[in-house]
C-alpha cells in the first residue's frame, strides 16, 4: 500500500533537496549563475557541481509531472470509471434503502461493499489522479490533510476487499452448512463494524508515517518561493517492506484464497445437492410409472421442466461464483505486482513519468472492480435486477409523463395565445365596424347620390366647375379580414359654364 508519489525508485530526500535547491549555500551562488538565462544549465557548487536544468523550475512552477497528452487520457479513463462506478453503486444502495424487503443480512454486506466502492470512486480515484499529476502537495499546508488523504484511500481499499471476503464466507455458511444458524441483521451489522475497524487499523501506519514537509526556495527572482511535499517517512526500510508485504497478503492474497476456496466448496455442494435431487426424482418417477402401469403421468412433464430450470440456475450460479473470483484476481493483480516490483527493483530508474503512467494504468485496473461489483453482486442477483427494472420503468414513466405535461402546457399556452389573438382581432374588427357605421351615418340621406361642387381655375382664363357625384351603393363585408369597407361608385360630370 505504497504512496504513489514516493515509492522506491522515485525521489529520495537527497534528490529532493537537489531539485528544490533547499540549501543555505544556494544563497552563496553567484548572481551570474542564478540570472544567466542564455544557458539552460546552472552550475551549483554547493551540490558538488551538479548541473541543474532550468526546465526543472518550470516543471515545479506548473506542478506537472506528466505530459498533457498522457494526463488528458488519464482524466478521460478515470472519469469514465468514476461515473459508471458511482451510478452502479448508488443504485445498489438506493434499492436496499427504498425496499424494506431487501434489507436482509445478506444484502447488508452487498450495501457495505457498494459504500466502500463509492469511496473508491469519489475519494481514491480523484486524489490518486491529483497525486499523479502534481510534483508538490496541492491541498494546502495542513499536515492533517496529508495524513487523511492517504489513510482514506487505504481504508476504502481494505474495506472493499474485506467486504468481498465477508460475502463469500456468508454464502459459504448459508449453502454448505444450511442447518447452522446464519447471520441475522444484528450479527451482520456487527460484522460490518468489525470490517471497518480492521480497515482503519490496517491503514493506521500510513496515517502515522505520512508527513507534510515544507521547503523554502532561496533563489532570487524565482517564480516559486516554497513547496510542500506529502511524504512517507518510515523509520527504516525494513518497516516499509514489512508493511508492503502485509498489505499485499491481507488485501490481495488472503481474499483470493478465501473467495476461491469458498466458491469452490459452494459449487461442489450445489452439484451434489442437485445430483441427489435428480436421483430422488428418478426413483419417484419409476414408482409412479409402476403404479400407473407405464402410462404417461402429466406430472412427469412439469417435474422434468423443474429439473431443467434447477440445472440452469445451478449453471448460472457456478458461472457467477467463478466470475467473481476471476475478476477480483485480475483487477488487483497489476496493482500488487507493481508494488512488489517497485519496492524490490529499481526498474524505472530516473524515468518518473513512465513509472507514474504505468502506476496509473495498474491503479485504474484495480479501481475497475468498483464498476464490476455492482454488476456481479447486484445486477446478476434476481431480486436486485427486479428492483432495478422497477426503478428504470418508473423513471421512464415519469420522464414520459413530464414530457406529456410539458407538451400539454405548451399546447394550452399556444391555444391561449391563439384565443387572445382572436379576441384582439374581433375587438379591432368591432372598432373598425363602428367607425364604418359612423362614416355611413354621416353621409347625406339622399337617395341616389351626394353632390360636391369644386371651382377649378382654367388655363384659358375661362372658369369652369366640376361636379363629383358619389353614389353609395352598399356595404360589403369581408369576414376573412374582419374588416368592412365601403364600396363606392364614383362618377364625375364635368361642365363648363361661362360666368
Amino acid at each position: 500500500m505504497n504512496d504513489v508519489m514516493w515509492t522506491s525508485g522515485s525521489m529520495t530526500t537527497t534528490d529532493l533537496s537537489k531539485d528544490l535547491f533547499v540549501s543555505e549555500s544556494l544563497l552563496n551562488s553567484t548572481e551570474t549563475n542564478v540570472s544567466n538565462t542564455n544557458s539552460s544549465l546552472l552550475i551549483i557548487p554547493a551540490f558538488g557541481d551538479v548541473e541543474l536544468d532550468l526546465s526543472v523550475i518550470e516543471r515545479f512552477r506548473s506542478n506537472s509531472r506528466v505530459n498533457d497528452v498522457a494526463f488528458f487520457c488519464l482524466i478521460a479513463a478515470y472519469c469514465t470509471l468514476i461515473i459508471f462506478g458511482t451510478i452502479g453503486n448508488s443504485l445498489v444502495v438506493y434499492v436496499v434503502a427504498r425496499q424494506p424487503a431487501m434489507r436482509t443480512a445478506r444484502n447488508v454486506f452487498v450495501v457495505n461493499l457498494a459504500i466502500s466502492d463509492l469511496l473508491l470512486c469519489l475519494i481514491t480515484m480523484p486524489l490518486t489522479l491529483m497525486e499523479i499529476r502534481s510534483y508538490t502537495w496541492p491541498l494546502g499546508n495542513s499536515p492533517v490533510s496529508c495524513k487523511m488523504v492517504g489513510s482514506l484511500q487505504a481504508v476504502s481499499i481494505f474495506v472493499s476487499t474485506l467486504s468481498i471476503t465477508a460475502i463469500a464466507l456468508d454464502r459459504y455458511q448459508l449453502i454448505v452448512y444450511p442447518t447452522k444458524k446464519s447471520f441475522q441483521l444484528t450479527g451482520a451489522l456487527l460484522a460490518l463494524a468489525g470490517i471497518w475497524t480492521l480497515g482503519v487499523v490496517l491503514a493506521l501506519p500510513l496515517f502515522i508515517v505520512r508527513t507534510l514537509q515544507h521547503h523554502d526556495i532561496p533563489i532570487p527572482n524565482s517564480p516559486i518561493t516554497s513547496v510542500d511535499y506529502c511524504l512517507e517517512e518510515w523509520p527504516n526500510e525494513r518497516g516499509r517492506s514489512l508493511y508492503s508485504i502485509g498489505s499485499i497478503l491481507i488485501q490481495y492474497a488472503l481474499p483470493i484464497i478465501t473467495v476461491s476456496v469458498a466458491h469452490a466448496r459452494i459449487c461442489n455442494k450445489l452439484q451434489v445437492r442437485m445430483a441427489s435431487m435428480s436421483h430422488q426424482q428418478q426413483q419417484s418417477t419409476r414408482q409412479t410409472a409402476s403404479v400407473t402401469n407405464g402410462q404417461q403421468n402429466p406430472n412427469d412433464t412439469s417435474t422434468a421442466a423443474r429439473a431443467v430450470a434447477r440445472e440452469e440456475k445451478l449453471r448460472k450460479t457456478n458461472t457467477l461464483l467463478v466470475a467473481i473470483a476471476i475478476i477480483f484476481t485480475i483487477c488487483w493483480l497489476p496493482m500488487n505486482t507493481f508494488n512488489v516490483v517497485v519496492d524490490t527493483w529499481n526498474v524505472f530508474g530516473d524515468d518518473t513519468e513512465t513509472m507514474l503512467i504505468v502506476y496509473a494504468v495498474c491503479h485504474m485496473v484495480g479501481m475497475s472492480s468498483a464498476c464490476a461489483n455492482p454488476l456481479l453482486y447486484g445486477w446478476l442477483n434476481d431480486n436486485f435486477r427486479k428492483e432495478f427494472h422497477k426503478i428504470g420503468t418508473s423513471f421512464v414513466a415519469k420522464t414520459m409523463k413530464t414530457k406529456a405535461t410539458n407538451s400539454n402546457a405548451n399546447r394550452s399556452a399556444l391555444l391561449s395565445v391563439h384565443a387572445a389573438s382572436k379576441r384582439l382581432e374581433a375587438e379591432s374588427a368591432a372598432e373598425k365596424d363602428g367607425q364604418n357605421q359612423s362614416i355611413v351615418s354621416a353621409l347625406p340621406q339622399v337617395t341616389g347620390a351626394t353632390t360636391a361642387v369644386t371651382m377649378l381655375p382654367s388655363p384659358t382664363g375661362v372658369s369652369h366647375y366640376r361636379t363629383e357625384v358619389t353614389v353609395v351603393t352598399h356595404l360589403v363585408a369581408e369576414p376573412a379580414a374582419s374588416v368592412y369597407r365601403v364600396n363606392e361608385i364614383n362618377s364625375t360630370v364635368s361642365q363648363e359654364q361661362h360666368l
